[in-house]
């Protein structure tokens, strides 16, 4: 059977080299941002059941997540940079991107206080419920600055059309 199927493709259709997943000319923004859009949030909802429960080793994987959410933000951040150079100079929505920019920057350099400040935690293995709480209302008030950066990015987009290019 196998021998079969082998017998029947078409070989021309394989010599052809593969194509590129991600062209250069790609702005990978747009892919990036989902990242800490999610797992910062998420991050701060797992600590929050986990003092809730009373679980001390949920705090390990959602200060995982958290660290996996920073590392997104840092990128999504240095390609909103890239992203965003051809429409500074524009009138209407270069003030808009500064907008977003100053959000997105808030939430990031917050969010890396909060993963170098629950470090030491980590570190020694100490989840005193009052000492982690105060990091856990800081993942929330971060998140909430996520949340508004991607407001402004999604108003961008869809208000303003920012980086939307046509089929032409």
């Amino acid at each position: 059977m196998i021998s079969r199927l082998r017998t029947r493709v078409n070989w021309r259709l394989c010599a052809h080299p593969t194509p590129t997943i991600l062209p250069s000319t790609m702005d990978l923004h747009p892919v990036l941002i989902h990242f800490p859009i999610v797992l910062l949030p998420l991050s701060a909802a797992l600590d929050l059941c986990a003092l809730w429960r009373r679980r001390s080793d949920w705090h390990a994987v959602a200060y995982a997540l958290w660290a996996l959410g920073v590392a997104g933000a840092v990128a999504a951040v240095i390609s909103g940079n890239a992203a965003a150079a051809e429409y500074w100079q524009e009138p209407l929505v270069g003030p808009l991107i500064a907008r977003h920019e100053d959000w997105a920057t808030a939430a990031l350099v917050l969010a890396l206080v909060v993963l170098l400040g629950r470090l030491p935690l980590h570190l020694k293995q100490e989840f005193a419920r009052r000492r982690l709480a105060v990091w856990v209302a800081a993942a929330i008030a971060v998140s909430a600055l996520v949340w508004i950066a991607a407001y402004w990015g999604g108003e961008l987009v869809y208000g303003h059309g920012v980086g939307v290019r046509g089929n032409g």
